[in-house]
């Protein structure tokens, strides 16, 4: 340890010579020594004995700079003071504490962002678990190794019902909730004028729809109108009920269309009785058989078709057909062949009597078989909403 002025006075050779070495011995010993020398340049080193720490006077020569403190029993560098350390052009700004979340991690171990923003280690998840979200942190769940059930909604007591056209927002519903959506088409207009063959109205198509509430989010909907009754001999039909995804799940259409019946998934999802409220399972979204025979009322052969035939069965999901002269489905028209309306579980009923309107919704509208006059109206249809 030694310090020294760094200032050779003139002296007598064999003094200088010493002042010299000890000079020496203080620039190759960085001016070790408990107490900071007493004479002090910019850019100076100090080794401080007392606190092992390493110093370089600042280049304004009134502080000191630490650099280092070392551990004289171990021979190492204890630590090293910075303000901020740069590897290549990029700024370290993580703690000290941070960057030893690295050391010695445990096997399976990860590291994330907590709640105070800081890096935090979260431990491996049990056997059969996967990393999960709740859209603020993450956790380890359990997976599910079987097919959950699915409970069919009370079809009485839709959460929504929709009789104009629209767009569906999920609103409070986590993206996983699931929806039945429940479409009824426009019923068919009746002929009229007192023609021996004027038709009744046909009802609307019924559609099920089921899956996820972020896969309807932000869907638009056309509530299908009742086609208007006639004096001419041929029913009028009503207007489509139609859901259409938005863009981002693919723009799909959904129509109740014309056909018998319209069953989708949107999600899959589900299968049976639509009629008894079941939990089924599994996934499959399929029509019901029938007859059946529910509370003594028989329905015909499938619960979501839409009345058309010449049969006084009863319908589930889709509307009733209106009574009066019919298509008997041979071309030929009867008086009577559907004297009494068809009437429907979940739907409107048929029109009744001598150019009845449709029930609401759906229904078709009754033939005008005797007088002048228009056959009756076929009913608006709806969408109904059930969150489950």
């Amino acid at each position: 340890m030694s310090q020294h002025d760094f200032n050779i006075a003139n002296q007598s050779f064999p003094a200088t010579r010493t002042d010299l070495n000890n000079a020496l011995v203080a620039l190759a010993s960085n001016s070790s020594g408990d107490a900071e020398p007493a004479t002090k340049y910019a850019n100076q080193w100090w080794y401080e004995t007392d606190t092992n720490t390493l110093k370089l006077r600042n280049e304004a020569n009134d502080a000191w700079i630490s650099i280092a403190v070392l551990d004289q029993s171990g021979n190492a560098v204890q630590s090293i003071t910075t303000a901020g350390l740069t590897l290549g052009s990029t700024a370290i700004s993580a703690t000290g504490t941070e960057i030893n979340l690295l050391d010695a991690i445990t096997r399976g171990s990860i590291l994330y962002g907590n709640a105070s923003g800081a890096t935090a280690r979260l431990a491996k998840g049990g056997a059969g678990t996967v990393l999960t979200s709740d859209g603020t942190d993450i956790s380890w769940a359990t997976i599910s190794t079987s097919t959950p059930d699915i409970s069919f909604p009370d079809w009485t007591s839709p959460t929504n019902t929709y009789s104009s056209s629209g767009t569906w927002s999920k609103g409070s519903l986590e993206d996983t909730d699931l929806v039945f959506f429940f479409a009824v088409g426009g019923g068919y207009g009746a002929g009229g004028g007192g023609s021996t063959i004027a038709r009744a109205g046909w009802s609307g198509s019924g559609m099920i729809l089921f899956g996820q509430a972020k896969a309807f989010d932000g869907c638009a909907y056309v509530i299908g109108s009742g086609g208007a009754g006639n004096t001419a001999i041929d029913r009028v039909a009503g207007g489509n009920t139609t859901v259409t995804l938005s863009s981002s799940n693919g723009s799909t259409v959904y129509s109740t269309t014309t056909s018998s019946h319209s069953l989708a998934t949107v999600a899959p999802r589900v299968t049976t009785d639509f009629v008894s409220g079941q939990t089924n399972n599994p996934y499959e979204l399929i029509a019901a058989t029938y007859p059946k025979t529910v509370g003594g009322v028989t329905y015909q052969t499938n619960g979501l078709a839409r009345s058309i035939l010449t049969t006084t069965l009863a319908v589930v999901f889709g509307p009733g057909q209106g009574s009066g002269l019919a298509d008997n489905q041979t071309g030929q028209y009867t008086a009577g062949s559907l004297g009494t309306p068809q009437t429907s579980l979940y739907s409107g009923d048929g029109g009744s009597g001598n150019g009845g309107n449709g029930v609401y919704p759906g229904g078709g509208g009754a033939s005008r078989y005797s007088g002048s006059g228009a056959g009756g109206n076929g009913a608006n249809g709806n969408l109904r909403v059930y969150h489950v």
